[in-house]
């Protein structure tokens, strides 16, 4: 479905221009919708007044404590992470039906997915990562971060609402789709029932979802999308720059090399690599079968599908001996 007149993804223009006003005193003179990614619980719009353009997003994925988290980091004058607009009563969003809407200054510079990195955006890369790690929010901030991923509690019963589909598969792209399932089943079948021990070493505030879909490149580097935040061993966000990303990730030795001088001296925690790349590529395999099933986009949701599985994280997440 195509974008309706007067339509923001099911929020009339009229009514979001209201909120913007009323919450962060914003009389906005244009709305154009932004459409990236895989987050379907989330929409984004670019937002002009008479002086300024702000990134908008109302979503209802992830935890308020993130966009917390962000707002610590930005606010600290860590380089790299946009600070959060406040409301007109000084918080972090606002709320409508549920969902979180939050704003932030917009960033006029193309996803690194699209562009890549050269050697020195990837050492920086690097650089501004190690200073997520290293940053110590107030312990009751520190304290009210979730330890699992959200996503990941959610996933056995996706995978069983996709499985049942696929069962009586419909048209072209479910065909397929059930093809797919049925040819890497093992893989699936290890990555739903065969988890590594989850790590247990010292925790740190990850962003949670650090690919390059998630940077954005103008002078400097701008990591945004602050929903899925999580405190856990580092390797949880390190897992991105290590293989099985595609064009989100580094693509050759010398690309995660430069990265890892960058982010600095670590010993890396082989198992906990293995296991948040596990947890991962199960969401991501799940994630995007049921995207192609209910959309949007499904025909590319299948091709990203495939990618995992043949390629991707899943390929290195199950042992060589499985396959």
């Amino acid at each position: 479905m195509g974008w309706l007149p007067g339509m923001l993804a099911g929020v009339g223009e009229t009514l979001m221009r209201k909120w913007l006003l009323a919450d962060f005193g914003l009389e906005v003179v244009e709305l154009t919708p932004v459409v990236y990614g895989a987050d379907v619980a989330a929409q984004v719009w670019r937002a002009s007044t008479a002086t300024n353009t702000y990134a908008v997003k109302w979503s209802g994925a992830g935890t308020n404590t993130g966009h917390q988290v962000a707002a610590f980091l930005a606010d600290s004058g860590l380089p790299g992470v946009p600070e959060l607009i406040r409301t007109s009563e000084g918080g972090l969003w606002s709320v409508h039906a549920k969902k979180r809407l939050t704003i932030t200054p917009w960033i006029d510079g193309p996803r690194a997915a699209e562009t890549g990195l050269t050697d020195e955006q990837w050492s920086a890369y690097g650089v501004l990562l190690r200073r997520v790690h290293d940053a110590e929010p107030p312990v009751k901030l520190r304290g009210a971060l979730p330890r699992h991923s959200h996503i990941d509690a959610r996933t056995p019963a996706l995978a069983e609402e996709v499985r049942t589909r696929l069962e009586a598969p419909e048209g072209k792209v479910e065909e397929e789709l059930a093809a797919v399932w049925k040819q890497y089943e093992h893989v699936i079948a290890d990555l739903l029932t065969n988890r590594p021990p989850a790590p247990s070493g010292p925790r740190v505030v990850c962003h949670g979802d650090p690919h390059l879909g998630n940077v954005l490149v103008d002078d400097g580097l701008h990591l945004i999308d602050w929903d899925d935040v999580i405190y856990a061993p580092r390797e949880q966000d390190l897992m991105f720059m290590l293989g099985g990303m595609g064009d989100v990730g580094p693509t050759t030795p010398a690309q995660q090399n430069v990265f890892l001088a960058g982010y600095g001296p670590h010993t890396l925690d082989e198992d906990a690599i293995h296991y948040y790349r596990h947890v991962r590529a199960f969401e991501d395999v799940v994630g995007w079968s049921h995207q192609a099933i209910t959309g949007p986009d499904e025909p590319y949701a299948l091709q990203v599908t495939k990618g995992i599985l043949a390629e991707g994280l899943a390929a290195l997440a199950v042992s060589r001996e499985m396959r």
